[in-house]
């Protein structure tokens, strides 16, 4: 049975009543995400190509992926604001840094597993915002979202155990589970962003 992806922070209401009375700045950083989220599935993909499993999984995650991306991409423009050209996301970038690279099982894991923990965090972030959507189409895609979400990060995981072995696996996420908290602890921004500190 795979290690459980339980987070070791939650996000309070605060932020979400925040985040989402800036909605059109909100709408644009989450289609971005939404993007790079594809991105990062589709380069592993062509990383690993051999891996048969995980091209026909994280391909189909990345189809999904640009699905949630034109979707809240229209739900920008319709509220007036746009898609940033450039963006630093400086929660992933903490992740991201953290990777190891060079040798594997190590380098398919750390890769796998801070897939997982952004799914992990975006699901939560998503389902925190939708009570605080007065828009109830808008709130109704949210919760829409956030399910899908939900999906992502133990696929995630699944992988990286058949990648990386179950001991390993479980090890290394535990250390990754305490500096994602960290990173997003430490993600201060003026912007309204879907990974932005509490």
């Amino acid at each position: 049975m795979p290690p459980r992806l339980e987070l070791r922070s939650r996000t309070p209401s605060s932020w979400a009543a925040r985040t989402a009375a800036r909605l059109p700045e909100l709408l644009g950083d989450h289609a971005a995400c939404e993007l790079q989220a594809a991105v990062f599935a589709l380069a592993l993909v062509g990383s690993y190509a051999a891996d048969t499993l995980l091209v026909d999984r994280l391909s189909a995650l990345a189809a999904e992926e640009l699905r949630h991306f034109r979707r809240v991409a229209r739900e920008a423009r319709r509220a007036g604001g746009g898609i940033p050209a450039r963006r630093r996301n400086p929660y992933v970038a903490s992740l991201r840094k953290a990777c190891r690279s060079g040798r594997e099982p190590e380098q398919g894991l750390d890769l796998l597993l801070v897939g997982a923990l952004v799914e992990a965090r975006s699901h939560e972030r998503l389902a925190a915002l939708v009570p605080f959507l007065a828009d109830q189409r808008l709130a109704r895609l949210y919760d829409e979202l956030a399910h899908d979400e939900e999906r992502h990060g133990p696929a995630y995981v699944e992988l990286a155990v058949r990648h990386a072995g179950e001991d390993r696996t479980a090890s290394r996420l535990d250390e990754l589970l305490d500096l994602e908290a960290a990173a997003l602890a430490a993600a201060r921004t003026t912007a309204a962003a879907v990974h932005s500190a509490p």
